[in-house]
């Protein structure tokens, strides 16, 4: 369960963990200001605070990611440990992610009424 040598993998997790936390800190702030008709009555109910929640999961998950990847270059990464912890919040970082996604393109793809 370790990950491959050398730090070409630590290196391409910590830029793919970055690069998803920056979208979806954006992705946030651009959701939460949208004016649409969907977005008014998502606010009127409860799921507006549901969708903030699944957003700030998806950030903290996807900075943990690069958190992780970076204590890879301090610590062995052929330890057990490391190897079940970078794949756990790997998956759970993509999962909310994909998660996100899939409102806010629901969102989007919403027909006006």
């Amino acid at each position: 369960m370790a990950l491959p040598a050398g730090d070409a993998i630590l290196s391409s997790s910590l830029t793919l963990g970055a690069i998803i936390t920056g979208f979806l800190a954006t992705a946030k702030a651009i959701v939460m200001t949208l004016d649409s008709p969907i977005m008014q009555k998502i606010r009127q109910t409860t799921y507006a605070s549901d969708l903030v929640s699944y957003l700030s999961q998806a950030i903290w998950l996807s900075f943990s990611f690069c958190i992780v990847s970076i204590v890879g270059f301090f610590v062995s990464t052929q330890e057990m440990w490391f190897g079940l912890i970078w794949i756990f919040i790997g998956l759970a970082s993509a999962g909310a992610f994909i998660r996100v996604t899939n409102i806010m393109l629901k969102i989007i793809r919403h027909p006006p009424q």
